[in-house]
């Protein structure tokens, strides 16, 4: 074995480490949501999964219809450049104006959270920075800032409480994603018939265009770190150095505003290094550098004009990250395994916002957690798979009780939207997202299957980037909504799989693979 192929083989191996649990997990989210739906009631003020049984023949049966007019459309219709380019228009229209159909029909306000960074940006705007001291919100999540910034500008600009323009910028970021989909499909796979079957698969994401109402940084984060895995891509497969500046500057701006995108910035990184190791390409170092700098200048620049502002020394270091690890492996057993209870407040606080003190408690409270999954190997695997269901078994994303939330806040709604937040229009709704979710995941397990062979690294993020939030989740803190933006991600590779298998089982004569 010469030098390049043992060099091959290591990468190849590499990226087994994260192709085949990807397969297993995306197989096993698949599997479960074919018997079963994680669910939220409504009228609740916390959030509490509950799981119901689901149809499994009726969904096998509406998949394999559904597959069925896939074939039909590609053996009957030639499907040139032109009309896939008509299909994305289409697409990209449809989410636009579903979004914005969503926006007005509902008319919500803010809540939770949401509310709280809100009123923090307007006591901001009067001069009042109380949130940065004493029990304030901001010394415990001072990562929020990032949020509050955005809000302070918005308000400073277009009004306080100014929510339609807040949301309009979430309708921007969900047409955002769906166009870098439609780019990451391309430069993936170069192939019209699996670009058209993205753009009708794109016009099903509800549960993002719901989130149009939505006003944290969750939709705007992936309206910007989706373009910043595209501008990735298209590195990889044509070393423009010229693609560095839009992905550092979109990633750095999509964790700003949503910290969570941290794990798609480290596989991006991954990859990035992958790539050098099999193509001895430096500058691939210096693009891998250029994400965490700017991510860190974002950090530092915001807390430190914060600081100054406020006549702080400095912004206060929060609660520490490894209090969300070991809220993330408590048992709970009236929300759910995993999810928020609390703790990592409450134990920042017991111990005076003291970080050294606060990281030695939850170290404990992690070694404790793991005691018990080790001791009982079982209720350990029963922990894990309850917390799994939990939060990717849900085909909604905690976007229908979100609505529920946020509809509270005024008592003016029309028939319609009465009917689709508590009506059995939220039934239907309910059956569309649980049939769509597990087309997604089908193909995407299609796709997975087939990756564990893929040769080019390029081709592996998307799968690096959801096998990443798989495992996070697994150990951090669990929530419907974190999943979100990983299962928008499965489109591009639902899209290839249902591609696959319709031209395996038609026999089809189509264009390879690039």
């Amino acid at each position: 074995m010469n030098v390049n192929n043992k060099k091959d083989f290591f990468i190849s191996t590499l990226t087994l480490v994260y192709l085949v649990p990807f397969f297993v997990l995306i197989s096993a989210n698949m599997l479960f949501s074919l018997f079963q739906t994680t669910y939220m009631e409504l009228y609740q003020d916390t959030e509490k999964p509950l799981y119901k049984a689901d149809s499994p023949f009726i969904l096998l049966l509406v998949t394999a219809l559904f597959l069925f007019l896939c074939i039909l459309f590609l053996r009957k219709k030639e499907m040139t450049p032109k009309l896939a380019v008509l299909l994305e228009k289409t697409s990209l229209a449809f989410s636009v104006l579903l979004s914005l159909f969503i926006l007005f029909l509902f008319r919500v306000r803010v809540s939770c959270d949401s509310k709280y960074l809100s009123d923090i940006a307007i006591a901001f705007l009067n001069g009042d920075y109380s949130a940065l001291t004493g029990d304030g919100y901001l010394v415990h999540y001072p990562h929020q800032l990032g949020m509050v910034s955005l809000l302070q500008l918005i308000y400073s600009v277009f009004g306080v409480d100014n929510f339609i323009v807040l949301q309009l910028l979430n309708v921007v970021a969900i047409f955002s994603t769906v166009y870098y989909l439609h780019r990451i499909t391309d430069e993936l796979f170069r192939n019209p018939q699996i670009q058209a079957l993205l753009s009708i698969l794109c016009m099903g994401m509800l549960p993002l265009y719901l989130y149009s109402t939505f006003i944290y940084g969750d939709i705007p984060g992936l309206g910007l770190a989706v373009p910043a895995i595209y501008y990735t891509i298209r590195y990889l497969n044509t070393k423009g150095k010229r693609y560095v500046v839009p992905a550092v500057l979109c990633m750095t701006l999509a964790i700003t505003l949503k910290s969570n995108n941290t794990v798609l910035l480290v596989a991006v990184v991954l990859i990035l290094l992958l790539h050098m190791l099999q193509t001895k390409d430096l500058f691939a170092l210096f693009f891998a550098a250029a994400l965490f700098l700017g991510t860190s200048l974002a950090s530092n620049g915001i807390n430190a004009y914060y600081a100054n502002i406020s006549g702080l020394d400095r912004i206060p270091d929060g609660i520490p990250k490894v209090a969300w690890i070991a809220m993330g492996l408590q048992e709970n057993e009236y929300i759910e395994n995993g999810w928020y209870n609390s703790y990592n407040w409450d134990i920042y606080t017991e111990n005076n916002y003291d970080t050294a003190a606060t990281t030695k408690a939850c170290i404990s409270s992690i070694k404790e957690s793991v005691s018990s999954f080790v001791s009982a190997p079982k209720s350990g695997l029963h922990f894990f798979y309850k917390k799994f269901i939990s939060q990717w078994n849900d085909p909604g994303y905690q976007s229908q009780i979100t609505i529920e939330w946020y509809s509270r806040h005024r008592d003016d709604h029309s028939d319609l939207a009465l009917y689709l937040i508590y009506g059995n229009g939220r039934f239907l709704v309910e059956a569309l997202m649980n049939l769509y979710h597990f087309i997604i995941l089908f193909g995407g397990s299609i796709f997975a299957f087939y990756g564990i062979r893929e040769k080019k690294l390029a081709n592996t993020l998307l799968s690096l980037c959801v096998f990443g939030g798989y495992f996070f989740h697994l150990i951090w803190e669990a929530g419907g909504r974190y999943s979100l933006g990983y299962f928008v991600l499965c489109v591009p590779m639902a899209a290839w799989g249902i591609w696959k298998l319709a031209t395996v089982t038609a026999r089809l004569r189509l264009p390879n693979i690039q």
